[in-house]
Protein backbone atom coordinates (compact mmCIF):
# COMPACT_ATOMS: atom_id res chain seq x y z
CA UNK A 1 0.00 0.00 0.00
CA UNK A 2 1.47 3.13 -0.63
CA UNK A 3 1.94 6.30 1.55
CA UNK A 4 -1.05 8.08 2.13
CA UNK A 5 -3.81 5.78 0.75
CA UNK A 6 -6.84 5.10 3.02
CA UNK A 7 -7.27 1.83 3.62
CA UNK A 8 -10.83 0.33 2.99
CA UNK A 9 -10.63 -2.43 5.48
CA UNK A 10 -8.98 -3.00 8.62
CA UNK A 11 -8.49 -5.23 11.25
CA UNK A 12 -11.64 -5.79 13.82
CA UNK A 13 -10.48 -5.64 17.56
CA UNK A 14 -12.49 -8.94 18.82
CA UNK A 15 -12.15 -7.99 22.36
CA UNK A 16 -15.18 -5.98 22.58
CA UNK A 17 -17.32 -5.58 25.53
CA UNK A 18 -19.85 -8.42 23.86
CA UNK A 19 -22.61 -6.15 23.25
CA UNK A 20 -22.61 -6.90 19.36
CA UNK A 21 -22.73 -10.79 20.36
CA UNK A 22 -25.47 -10.36 22.38
CA UNK A 23 -27.75 -8.29 20.24
CA UNK A 24 -26.47 -10.21 16.88
CA UNK A 25 -27.59 -13.22 18.86
CA UNK A 26 -30.80 -11.90 19.58
CA UNK A 27 -31.48 -11.60 16.18
CA UNK A 28 -30.14 -15.14 15.41
CA UNK A 29 -33.13 -16.50 17.84
CA UNK A 30 -35.23 -14.21 16.27
CA UNK A 31 -34.30 -15.36 12.55
CA UNK A 32 -34.60 -18.95 14.10
CA UNK A 33 -38.27 -18.51 15.39
CA UNK A 34 -39.44 -17.05 11.64
CA UNK A 35 -38.12 -20.44 10.08
CA UNK A 36 -39.85 -22.26 12.94
CA UNK A 37 -42.88 -20.05 12.15
CA UNK A 38 -42.50 -20.27 8.72
CA UNK A 39 -42.37 -24.29 8.90
CA UNK A 40 -45.44 -24.21 11.00
CA UNK A 41 -47.44 -21.92 8.17
CA UNK A 42 -46.51 -24.17 5.60
CA UNK A 43 -47.61 -27.60 7.75
CA UNK A 44 -50.91 -26.40 7.62
CA UNK A 45 -51.53 -24.74 4.37
CA UNK A 46 -51.24 -21.08 4.89
CA UNK A 47 -48.93 -19.90 2.22
CA UNK A 48 -49.01 -16.14 2.43
CA UNK A 49 -48.30 -16.23 6.07
CA UNK A 50 -45.52 -18.98 5.43
CA UNK A 51 -44.35 -16.57 2.70
CA UNK A 52 -44.03 -13.16 4.89
CA UNK A 53 -42.06 -15.75 7.83
CA UNK A 54 -39.61 -16.74 5.51
CA UNK A 55 -38.79 -13.30 3.96
CA UNK A 56 -38.48 -11.91 8.00
CA UNK A 57 -36.21 -14.98 8.49
CA UNK A 58 -33.40 -13.83 6.04
CA UNK A 59 -33.81 -10.56 6.75
CA UNK A 60 -33.31 -10.94 10.63
CA UNK A 61 -30.37 -13.25 9.77
CA UNK A 62 -28.87 -10.11 7.60
CA UNK A 63 -29.49 -7.44 10.28
CA UNK A 64 -27.65 -9.85 12.84
CA UNK A 65 -24.68 -10.12 10.38
CA UNK A 66 -24.71 -6.37 10.03
CA UNK A 67 -25.24 -5.46 13.54
CA UNK A 68 -22.18 -7.91 14.98
CA UNK A 69 -19.99 -6.43 12.04
CA UNK A 70 -20.29 -2.87 12.96
CA UNK A 71 -20.21 -3.01 16.79
CA UNK A 72 -17.26 -5.29 16.26
CA UNK A 73 -15.64 -2.47 14.82
CA UNK A 74 -17.37 0.29 17.18
CA UNK A 75 -17.64 -1.83 20.27
CA UNK A 76 -19.19 -0.18 23.43
CA UNK A 77 -17.52 -0.10 26.45
CA UNK A 78 -17.71 -2.79 28.75
CA UNK A 79 -18.80 -0.76 31.88
CA UNK A 80 -22.29 -0.09 30.13
CA UNK A 81 -22.52 -2.89 27.12
CA UNK A 82 -24.68 -5.33 28.96
CA UNK A 83 -27.60 -2.30 29.76
CA UNK A 84 -26.94 -0.76 26.31
CA UNK A 85 -28.05 -4.26 24.72
CA UNK A 86 -30.85 -4.93 27.19
CA UNK A 87 -32.34 -1.29 26.70
CA UNK A 88 -31.81 -1.84 22.91
CA UNK A 89 -32.96 -5.24 22.61
CA UNK A 90 -36.46 -3.80 24.07
CA UNK A 91 -36.71 -0.81 22.19
CA UNK A 92 -35.51 -1.92 18.52
CA UNK A 93 -36.25 -5.80 18.58
CA UNK A 94 -40.05 -5.33 19.12
CA UNK A 95 -40.22 -3.57 15.63
CA UNK A 96 -38.41 -6.60 14.25
CA UNK A 97 -40.48 -9.01 15.43
CA UNK A 98 -43.49 -6.88 14.98
CA UNK A 99 -43.31 -7.29 10.73
CA UNK A 100 -45.62 -10.31 10.44
CA UNK A 101 -48.32 -8.62 12.42
CA UNK A 102 -48.50 -5.53 10.47
CA UNK A 103 -48.14 -7.29 7.14
CA UNK A 104 -50.75 -10.18 8.05
CA UNK A 105 -53.37 -8.54 10.08
CA UNK A 106 -55.67 -5.96 8.15
CA UNK A 107 -56.42 -4.15 10.86
CA UNK A 108 -53.15 -3.23 12.41
CA UNK A 109 -50.05 -0.58 11.38
CA UNK A 110 -47.09 -0.66 12.72
CA UNK A 111 -47.79 0.99 16.00
CA UNK A 112 -50.20 -1.58 16.67
CA UNK A 113 -48.17 -4.08 15.80
CA UNK A 114 -45.22 -3.07 17.95
CA UNK A 115 -47.37 -2.27 20.60
CA UNK A 116 -48.33 -6.07 20.70
CA UNK A 117 -45.02 -7.53 20.42
CA UNK A 118 -43.27 -5.01 22.68
CA UNK A 119 -46.08 -6.35 25.17
CA UNK A 120 -44.83 -9.98 24.39
CA UNK A 121 -41.18 -9.36 25.00
CA UNK A 122 -41.54 -7.44 27.98
CA UNK A 123 -44.11 -10.29 29.10
CA UNK A 124 -46.61 -7.84 29.72
CA UNK A 125 -49.78 -9.40 27.94
CA UNK A 126 -51.41 -6.05 26.79
CA UNK A 127 -53.06 -6.90 23.75
CA UNK A 128 -54.77 -4.49 20.74
CA UNK A 129 -56.28 -7.58 19.13
CA UNK A 130 -59.66 -6.98 18.91
CA UNK A 131 -60.51 -10.91 17.93
CA UNK A 132 -57.86 -13.26 18.26
CA UNK A 133 -60.27 -15.88 16.50
CA UNK A 134 -59.36 -14.11 13.16
CA UNK A 135 -55.82 -14.28 13.15
CA UNK A 136 -53.78 -16.46 11.56
CA UNK A 137 -52.43 -19.29 13.98
CA UNK A 138 -49.03 -18.54 13.45
CA UNK A 139 -49.36 -15.04 14.42
CA UNK A 140 -51.03 -16.39 17.46
CA UNK A 141 -48.01 -19.04 18.34
CA UNK A 142 -45.32 -16.59 17.01
CA UNK A 143 -46.62 -13.86 19.58
CA UNK A 144 -46.78 -16.29 22.44
CA UNK A 145 -43.17 -17.70 21.50
CA UNK A 146 -41.93 -14.29 21.48
CA UNK A 147 -43.37 -13.98 24.68
CA UNK A 148 -41.71 -17.15 26.46
CA UNK A 149 -38.49 -16.06 24.70
CA UNK A 150 -38.85 -12.66 26.69
CA UNK A 151 -39.14 -14.37 29.76
CA UNK A 152 -36.44 -16.50 29.39
CA UNK A 153 -34.17 -12.81 28.11
CA UNK A 154 -35.35 -11.89 31.67
CA UNK A 155 -33.98 -14.24 33.75
CA UNK A 156 -30.93 -14.44 31.87
CA UNK A 157 -30.49 -10.28 32.31
CA UNK A 158 -31.09 -10.79 36.06
CA UNK A 159 -28.09 -13.45 36.39
CA UNK A 160 -25.95 -11.93 34.12
CA UNK A 161 -26.47 -7.88 33.96
CA UNK A 162 -28.32 -7.17 37.31
CA UNK A 163 -26.70 -9.17 39.22
CA UNK A 164 -23.37 -7.72 39.05
CA UNK A 165 -24.69 -4.62 39.26
CA UNK A 166 -27.07 -5.32 42.23
CA UNK A 167 -29.74 -3.81 40.60
CA UNK A 168 -32.73 -5.37 40.22
CA UNK A 169 -34.06 -6.55 43.59
CA UNK A 170 -30.09 -7.95 43.90
CA UNK A 171 -29.50 -4.46 45.06
CA UNK A 172 -30.92 -5.43 48.59
CA UNK A 173 -29.94 -9.22 48.61
CA UNK A 174 -26.22 -8.10 47.84
CA UNK A 175 -25.84 -5.57 51.06
CA UNK A 176 -27.72 -7.54 53.42
CA UNK A 177 -26.01 -8.23 56.84
CA UNK A 178 -25.64 -12.51 56.52
CA UNK A 179 -24.80 -13.65 60.27
CA UNK A 180 -25.83 -17.23 59.65
CA UNK A 181 -24.07 -17.45 55.95
CA UNK A 182 -20.74 -18.60 56.28
CA UNK A 183 -20.33 -20.23 52.44
CA UNK A 184 -20.35 -17.83 49.94
CA UNK A 185 -21.39 -21.12 47.76
CA UNK A 186 -24.63 -21.05 48.98
CA UNK A 187 -25.12 -17.59 47.24
CA UNK A 188 -25.63 -17.52 43.46
CA UNK A 189 -23.17 -18.93 41.40
CA UNK A 190 -20.97 -17.09 43.74
CA UNK A 191 -22.02 -13.40 43.17
CA UNK A 192 -17.92 -13.30 43.28
CA UNK A 193 -16.94 -15.64 40.59
CA UNK A 194 -20.39 -13.78 38.22
CA UNK A 195 -18.64 -10.55 38.83
CA UNK A 196 -15.37 -11.59 36.98
CA UNK A 197 -17.17 -12.79 33.79
CA UNK A 198 -17.47 -10.38 31.05
CA UNK A 199 -20.78 -9.58 29.65
CA UNK A 200 -21.02 -12.50 26.78
CA UNK A 201 -19.77 -15.20 29.72
CA UNK A 202 -22.65 -14.91 31.73
CA UNK A 203 -25.20 -14.17 29.63
CA UNK A 204 -23.82 -17.49 28.27
CA UNK A 205 -23.45 -19.30 32.08
CA UNK A 206 -26.99 -17.76 32.56
CA UNK A 207 -28.60 -19.18 29.19
CA UNK A 208 -27.12 -22.79 29.95
CA UNK A 209 -28.32 -23.03 33.19
CA UNK A 210 -31.57 -21.70 32.81
CA UNK A 211 -32.60 -22.99 29.32
CA UNK A 212 -33.20 -27.02 30.29
CA UNK A 213 -35.15 -25.93 33.44
CA UNK A 214 -36.94 -22.91 31.67
CA UNK A 215 -38.34 -26.05 28.35
CA UNK A 216 -39.18 -28.50 30.59
CA UNK A 217 -41.27 -26.39 32.69
CA UNK A 218 -43.05 -25.19 29.40
CA UNK A 219 -43.90 -28.88 27.85
CA UNK A 220 -44.69 -29.72 31.52
CA UNK A 221 -47.28 -27.24 31.31
CA UNK A 222 -48.06 -27.94 27.90
CA UNK A 223 -48.84 -31.64 28.91
CA UNK A 224 -50.70 -30.55 32.09
CA UNK A 225 -52.99 -28.55 29.97
CA UNK A 226 -53.46 -30.99 27.07
CA UNK A 227 -54.44 -33.87 29.60
CA UNK A 228 -57.48 -31.89 31.07
CA UNK A 229 -59.07 -31.37 27.39
CA UNK A 230 -56.97 -28.54 26.14
CA UNK A 231 -56.01 -28.57 22.69
CA UNK A 232 -52.04 -28.92 22.07
CA UNK A 233 -51.99 -25.78 20.13
CA UNK A 234 -53.94 -23.63 22.55
CA UNK A 235 -52.10 -25.65 25.32
CA UNK A 236 -48.94 -24.72 24.02
CA UNK A 237 -49.48 -21.51 23.77
CA UNK A 238 -50.69 -21.17 27.48
CA UNK A 239 -47.67 -22.81 28.23
CA UNK A 240 -45.32 -20.45 27.13
CA UNK A 241 -47.69 -17.42 28.96
CA UNK A 242 -47.72 -19.18 31.91
CA UNK A 243 -43.70 -19.64 32.27
CA UNK A 244 -42.92 -15.92 31.44
CA UNK A 245 -45.93 -15.24 33.45
CA UNK A 246 -47.65 -13.03 30.20
CA UNK A 247 -51.28 -13.90 30.50
CA UNK A 248 -51.64 -13.43 26.61
CA UNK A 249 -55.50 -14.91 25.45
CA UNK A 250 -55.41 -17.66 23.15
CA UNK A 251 -59.00 -17.72 22.75
CA UNK A 252 -62.27 -15.37 22.73
CA UNK A 253 -62.61 -16.05 26.32
CA UNK A 254 -59.26 -16.58 27.57
CA UNK A 255 -58.25 -19.82 29.96
CA UNK A 256 -61.60 -19.04 31.87
CA UNK A 257 -64.23 -20.11 28.65
CA UNK A 258 -62.81 -24.03 28.98
CA UNK A 259 -64.31 -24.00 32.30
CA UNK A 260 -61.97 -26.35 33.92
CA UNK A 261 -60.59 -25.72 37.23
CA UNK A 262 -58.09 -28.11 36.43
CA UNK A 263 -56.51 -26.00 33.76
CA UNK A 264 -56.23 -23.36 35.87
CA UNK A 265 -54.80 -25.52 38.76
CA UNK A 266 -52.12 -26.38 36.02
CA UNK A 267 -51.61 -22.67 35.44
CA UNK A 268 -51.41 -22.06 39.05
CA UNK A 269 -48.51 -24.93 39.59
CA UNK A 270 -46.44 -23.32 36.55
CA UNK A 271 -47.02 -19.09 37.73
CA UNK A 272 -45.98 -19.68 41.27
CA UNK A 273 -42.26 -21.32 40.72
CA UNK A 274 -42.07 -18.94 36.92
CA UNK A 275 -42.85 -16.07 40.05
CA UNK A 276 -40.09 -17.22 42.57
CA UNK A 277 -36.71 -15.99 42.27
CA UNK A 278 -33.96 -18.04 40.11
CA UNK A 279 -31.54 -17.84 43.42
CA UNK A 280 -34.65 -19.86 45.20
CA UNK A 281 -34.37 -22.57 42.70
CA UNK A 282 -31.03 -23.04 42.29
CA UNK A 283 -30.38 -24.12 45.79
CA UNK A 284 -33.24 -26.12 45.68
CA UNK A 285 -32.11 -28.37 42.61
CA UNK A 286 -28.39 -27.89 44.44
CA UNK A 287 -30.39 -30.44 47.03
CA UNK A 288 -31.32 -27.45 49.91
CA UNK A 289 -35.67 -28.14 49.58
CA UNK A 290 -35.77 -26.07 52.56
CA UNK A 291 -34.77 -23.00 50.66
CA UNK A 292 -38.43 -22.57 49.74
CA UNK A 293 -39.32 -22.55 53.12
CA UNK A 294 -36.39 -20.36 54.08
CA UNK A 295 -36.60 -18.36 51.55
CA UNK A 296 -38.73 -14.73 52.60
CA UNK A 297 -40.06 -14.33 49.50
CA UNK A 298 -41.87 -17.20 49.16
CA UNK A 299 -43.24 -16.27 52.79
CA UNK A 300 -44.43 -12.94 51.67
CA UNK A 301 -45.83 -14.25 48.51
CA UNK A 302 -48.58 -16.34 50.89
CA UNK A 303 -49.60 -13.91 53.16
CA UNK A 304 -50.24 -11.50 50.54
CA UNK A 305 -52.20 -13.88 48.79
CA UNK A 306 -53.91 -15.02 51.92
CA UNK A 307 -54.72 -11.15 53.30
CA UNK A 308 -56.54 -10.72 49.56
CA UNK A 309 -58.63 -13.54 49.67
CA UNK A 310 -59.23 -12.77 53.58
CA UNK A 311 -60.71 -9.52 52.06
CA UNK A 312 -63.09 -11.02 49.15
CA UNK A 313 -64.00 -13.99 50.67
CA UNK A 314 -64.36 -14.80 54.76
CA UNK A 315 -66.98 -12.06 55.44
CA UNK A 316 -69.13 -13.73 53.07
CA UNK A 317 -68.28 -17.19 54.01
CA UNK A 318 -69.31 -16.53 58.12
CA UNK A 319 -72.67 -15.53 56.91
CA UNK A 320 -73.10 -18.57 54.90
CA UNK A 321 -71.55 -21.31 57.58
CA UNK A 322 -74.43 -19.46 59.69
CA UNK A 323 -77.38 -20.32 57.34
CA UNK A 324 -76.21 -23.40 56.95
CA UNK A 325 -77.36 -23.13 52.84
CA UNK A 326 -76.19 -25.81 50.55
CA UNK A 327 -76.23 -24.06 47.34
CA UNK A 328 -74.48 -21.21 49.70
CA UNK A 329 -71.51 -23.97 50.63
CA UNK A 330 -71.08 -24.98 46.94
CA UNK A 331 -71.37 -21.36 45.52
CA UNK A 332 -68.41 -20.73 48.26
CA UNK A 333 -66.22 -23.31 47.11
CA UNK A 334 -66.18 -21.83 43.58
CA UNK A 335 -65.77 -18.46 45.06
CA UNK A 336 -62.67 -19.58 47.16
CA UNK A 337 -60.61 -21.46 43.99
CA UNK A 338 -61.65 -18.08 42.00
CA UNK A 339 -60.41 -16.04 44.58
CA UNK A 340 -57.51 -17.45 44.99
CA UNK A 341 -56.54 -18.02 41.49
CA UNK A 342 -57.15 -14.48 40.40
CA UNK A 343 -55.07 -13.52 43.72
CA UNK A 344 -52.05 -15.47 42.81
CA UNK A 345 -52.22 -15.06 39.00
CA UNK A 346 -52.19 -10.71 39.30
CA UNK A 347 -49.54 -11.29 42.52
CA UNK A 348 -47.36 -13.25 39.44
CA UNK A 349 -48.68 -10.52 37.02
CA UNK A 350 -49.61 -12.98 35.15
CA UNK A 351 -53.30 -12.34 34.98
CA UNK A 352 -54.97 -15.36 33.93
CA UNK A 353 -58.40 -14.76 34.58
CA UNK A 354 -60.24 -17.42 36.40
CA UNK A 355 -63.80 -18.93 35.34
CA UNK A 356 -65.05 -18.48 39.01
CA UNK A 357 -64.14 -14.79 39.31
CA UNK A 358 -67.28 -13.61 38.56
CA UNK A 359 -68.99 -15.94 41.26
CA UNK A 360 -66.20 -14.43 43.30
CA UNK A 361 -66.71 -10.57 42.78
CA UNK A 362 -70.57 -11.36 43.47
CA UNK A 363 -69.63 -13.29 46.60
CA UNK A 364 -67.36 -10.47 48.08
CA UNK A 365 -70.39 -8.30 48.25
CA UNK A 366 -67.81 -4.78 47.37
CA UNK A 367 -68.43 -2.75 44.47
CA UNK A 368 -64.41 -2.19 43.19
CA UNK A 369 -62.88 -5.81 44.34
CA UNK A 370 -60.64 -5.75 41.74
CA UNK A 371 -58.55 -3.15 43.58
CA UNK A 372 -57.25 -5.39 45.38
CA UNK A 373 -55.63 -7.16 42.58
CA UNK A 374 -54.09 -3.96 41.26
CA UNK A 375 -52.36 -3.73 45.01
CA UNK A 376 -50.95 -7.46 44.04
CA UNK A 377 -50.07 -6.42 40.63
CA UNK A 378 -48.09 -3.37 42.07
CA UNK A 379 -46.24 -5.82 44.53
CA UNK A 380 -45.23 -8.16 41.81
CA UNK A 381 -43.10 -11.62 42.15
CA UNK A 382 -39.87 -12.39 43.58
CA UNK A 383 -36.53 -10.85 42.07
CA UNK A 384 -34.67 -12.59 39.33
CA UNK A 385 -37.94 -14.34 37.83
CA UNK A 386 -40.21 -12.91 34.97
CA UNK A 387 -43.05 -11.48 36.97
CA UNK A 388 -43.01 -7.97 36.86
CA UNK A 389 -44.03 -4.93 39.98
CA UNK A 390 -42.11 -3.64 42.66
CA UNK A 391 -41.20 -6.68 43.73
CA UNK A 392 -41.82 -8.85 47.55
CA UNK A 393 -38.93 -8.64 48.92
CA UNK A 394 -38.94 -4.29 48.66
CA UNK A 395 -43.01 -4.30 49.39
CA UNK A 396 -41.99 -6.65 52.50
CA UNK A 397 -39.30 -4.34 53.60
CA UNK A 398 -40.93 -1.00 53.28
CA UNK A 399 -44.23 -2.28 55.36
CA UNK A 400 -41.84 -3.35 58.12
CA UNK A 401 -39.75 -0.30 58.11
CA UNK A 402 -43.35 1.72 58.11
CA UNK A 403 -44.37 -0.68 61.35
CA UNK A 404 -41.06 0.62 63.22
CA UNK A 405 -41.24 4.06 62.80
CA UNK A 406 -45.07 3.88 63.74
CA UNK A 407 -43.67 2.08 66.66
CA UNK A 408 -41.10 4.72 67.54
CA UNK A 409 -43.29 7.36 67.79
CA UNK A 410 -44.61 6.40 71.13
CA UNK A 411 -41.11 5.02 72.18
CA UNK A 412 -38.84 6.97 69.93
CA UNK A 413 -35.33 5.36 71.50
CA UNK A 414 -36.04 2.35 70.87
CA UNK A 415 -34.33 0.57 67.64
CA UNK A 416 -35.59 -2.12 66.02
CA UNK A 417 -33.30 -4.10 63.47
CA UNK A 418 -35.44 -4.87 60.26
CA UNK A 419 -34.69 -8.45 59.20
CA UNK A 420 -35.16 -10.02 55.90
CA UNK A 421 -35.47 -13.99 57.25
CA UNK A 422 -32.19 -14.27 59.11
CA UNK A 423 -30.64 -11.54 57.46
CA UNK A 424 -30.41 -8.16 59.07
CA UNK A 425 -31.56 -5.08 56.53
CA UNK A 426 -28.51 -2.16 56.51
CA UNK A 427 -29.71 1.23 56.00
CA UNK A 428 -28.01 1.44 53.15
CA UNK A 429 -30.09 -1.24 51.42
CA UNK A 430 -33.45 0.61 52.74
CA UNK A 431 -32.33 3.92 51.14
CA UNK A 432 -32.15 2.06 48.49
CA UNK A 433 -35.82 0.91 48.68
CA UNK A 434 -37.24 4.13 48.92
CA UNK A 435 -35.01 5.77 46.19
CA UNK A 436 -36.40 2.75 44.22
CA UNK A 437 -39.99 3.08 45.15
CA UNK A 438 -40.02 7.10 44.59
CA UNK A 439 -38.97 6.60 41.19
CA UNK A 440 -41.46 4.28 40.52
CA UNK A 441 -44.12 6.39 41.73
CA UNK A 442 -42.81 9.14 39.84
CA UNK A 443 -43.02 7.37 36.55
CA UNK A 444 -46.34 6.09 37.56
CA UNK A 445 -47.97 10.00 37.73
CA UNK A 446 -45.39 10.72 34.20
CA UNK A 447 -46.99 8.39 32.58
CA UNK A 448 -50.51 8.85 33.90
CA UNK A 449 -50.13 13.04 32.88
CA UNK A 450 -48.80 11.87 29.72
CA UNK A 451 -51.81 9.31 28.59
CA UNK A 452 -54.16 12.19 29.76
CA UNK A 453 -52.74 14.59 27.32
CA UNK A 454 -53.37 12.05 24.78
CA UNK A 455 -56.92 12.02 25.25
CA UNK A 456 -57.45 9.15 28.04
CA UNK A 457 -59.56 9.55 30.95
CA UNK A 458 -57.14 10.23 34.30
CA UNK A 459 -58.84 7.22 36.09
CA UNK A 460 -57.72 4.84 32.82
CA UNK A 461 -54.23 6.51 32.55
CA UNK A 462 -53.43 5.74 36.04
CA UNK A 463 -54.40 2.11 35.46
CA UNK A 464 -52.86 1.93 32.09
CA UNK A 465 -49.88 3.25 33.73
CA UNK A 466 -49.95 0.91 36.96
CA UNK A 467 -50.41 -2.03 34.34
CA UNK A 468 -47.54 -1.62 31.92
CA UNK A 469 -45.01 -0.75 34.32
CA UNK A 470 -45.93 -3.82 36.67
CA UNK A 471 -46.00 -5.65 33.56
CA UNK A 472 -49.71 -7.09 34.11
CA UNK A 473 -51.31 -6.37 30.82
CA UNK A 474 -54.66 -7.89 31.75
CA UNK A 475 -55.22 -5.44 34.55
CA UNK A 476 -56.54 -3.29 32.75
CA UNK A 477 -59.57 -4.99 30.59
CA UNK A 478 -60.42 -6.45 34.21
CA UNK A 479 -60.63 -3.28 36.18
CA UNK A 480 -62.68 -1.38 33.51
CA UNK A 481 -64.69 -4.92 32.59
CA UNK A 482 -64.03 -4.42 28.66
CA UNK A 483 -61.82 -7.03 27.03
CA UNK A 484 -61.25 -4.55 24.16
CA UNK A 485 -59.39 -1.91 26.72
CA UNK A 486 -56.21 -1.28 24.71
CA UNK A 487 -57.84 -0.61 21.66
CA UNK A 488 -58.66 2.52 20.47
CA UNK A 489 -56.05 3.91 22.59
CA UNK A 490 -54.03 6.87 20.29
CA UNK A 491 -50.82 6.24 18.48
CA UNK A 492 -48.86 8.61 20.62
CA UNK A 493 -50.45 6.74 24.04
CA UNK A 494 -49.19 3.41 22.94
CA UNK A 495 -45.91 4.62 22.39
CA UNK A 496 -45.89 6.16 26.12
CA UNK A 497 -46.98 2.97 27.15
CA UNK A 498 -44.76 0.71 25.16
CA UNK A 499 -41.93 3.24 27.24
CA UNK A 500 -43.77 2.14 30.28
CA UNK A 501 -43.64 -1.67 29.32
CA UNK A 502 -39.58 -1.37 29.17
CA UNK A 503 -39.05 0.62 31.84
CA UNK A 504 -40.98 -1.57 33.93
CA UNK A 505 -39.21 -4.84 32.98
CA UNK A 506 -35.74 -3.12 33.34
CA UNK A 507 -36.76 -1.02 36.27
CA UNK A 508 -36.22 2.50 37.51
CA UNK A 509 -32.95 1.42 38.76
CA UNK A 510 -31.37 -0.24 36.20
CA UNK A 511 -32.63 3.14 34.01
CA UNK A 512 -31.21 5.62 36.13
CA UNK A 513 -27.65 3.01 36.32
CA UNK A 514 -27.95 3.80 32.69
CA UNK A 515 -28.55 7.29 32.61
CA UNK A 516 -25.69 8.03 35.27
CA UNK A 517 -22.86 9.78 33.89
CA UNK A 518 -20.37 7.66 36.16
CA UNK A 519 -21.80 4.27 33.84
CA UNK A 520 -20.73 6.01 31.05
CA UNK A 521 -17.37 7.50 32.19
CA UNK A 522 -14.07 5.65 30.70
Amino acid sequence: MSRGTVPVWRPIDRRGSGAEQLLSAALFAFSIGFALMAIHAFAIGDRETSAVFSICTAGSFILGSAVRMVLLRHPISAARSGLMALVIFYTAGPLVIAVPLAELIPSFGIVDAYFEMCSALTTTGASTIRNIDDVPRTIVLWRSLCAGFGGFVSLVAALAIFAPLSIGGFEVKHILDRPTEKDHRTRIGSDLHIDRREAVERAIWAARLLSIPYCGLIVLCMLGLAATGIPAFEALCYALGAVSTTGFKVNAGGIAAYELWAAELVLLIVIVPAAIGVAVHMKALRGRLRAYREDPECRYMMIAVAVVVAILFLRHWIGAIETRSTDEFEAGLRALWGTVFMAVSYLTTAGFESADWEGATAWSALRTPGIALVGLAIVGGGAASTAGGVKLIRAALLAKHSLNELGRLTRPTEMRPIRSGANRVTQRAMRIVFVFVMLYVLAVVVSALTLTATGMDMIDALMASISVLSNTGPLLPMILDDSNAWTGLADAGKLVLCTGMIVGRMETLAVVALLSPRTWRK
